[in-house]
């Protein structure tokens, strides 16, 4: 079954009300995305769930932080994450990938960093590495299939949509979220075009499981809804 849904960030507590009081579709919920502003809310995780729990809203997933998963540090802010997420009902969690001068260290901390938090929570929460294409990623796309690692497959972040597909048609049933959103050269996190619909069509039509999440730039938010029901009425 696909969810669909969209990203809903915050980065002070002041703005829980705000962002997820109303919301009457399904959400992401992003939590601050830059460390200095992460490190502030992080004591009040659990009173910021039980806000938006209080409004009813329908949370399908998380976005962590972005910060490194390759040193014994995430495994402190990571179950803060994960606790969160299960406050929320929410099953996946997105990591991003750190940049880091690369070699098979780093990835084995990485990887164990992710075993270890299989062991606390089996299949509850599960962790999702974010496509990104740069080199020094610590996992990049291939990599994440070569260590069979669950994937949120980011449409705007891969420059080839001939990449995407092959993505989809070898490692879907890996793929937990899709952030969907449209590119155009440089610019990513548009609003959805006709191969984001196609992306969609092929995930109904092999019966794919999972949370599509539409991402958009901060400028086109007023058009998420209406964009997420038309999805809605491919399904």
């Amino acid at each position: 079954m696909i969810k669909f849904g969209i990203r809903q960030s915050f980065d002070r507590i002041e703005q829980i009300e705000n962002r997820y009081a109303d919301i009457k579709v399904p959400v992401e919920v992003a939590v601050p995305y830059y460390w200095d502003i992460y490190e502030p809310v992080r004591a009040y995780l659990g009173e910021i769930a039980e806000k938006i729990k209080s409004y009813g809203t329908e949370v399908l997933s998380v976005h962590a932080v972005q910060a490194p998963i390759t040193d014994e540090r995430f495994r402190i802010w990571g179950k803060e994450i994960a606790d969160f997420a299960k406050d929320l009902g929410a099953k996946t969690i997105t990591l991003h990938p750190n940049n880091i001068n690369k070699d098979e260290e780093p990835q084995k901390e990485a990887l164990r960093n992710l075993e270890y938090f299989t062991g606390l929570y089996s299949s509850d929460i599960v962790f999702c590495i974010e496509t990104f294409e740069g080199k020094r990623r610590i996992f990049t796309p291939d990599e994440t299939l070569t260590f069979n690692l669950p994937m949120t497959l980011d449409t705007s972040h891969i420059k080839d949509n001939e990449k995407i597909w092959s993505l989809l048609k070898r490692y879907k049933k890996n793929i937990m979220n899709v952030h969907l959103s449209a590119r155009e050269g440089s610019k990513q996190h548009l609003p959805i075009d006709s191969f984001c619909r196609d992306v969609v069509s092929y995930l109904i039509e092999c019966k794919w499981s999972g949370d599509v999440i539409l991402e958009y730039l901060p400028e086109f938010h007023d058009r998420l809804t209406e964009d997420l029901e038309s999805l809605k009425k491919i399904y």
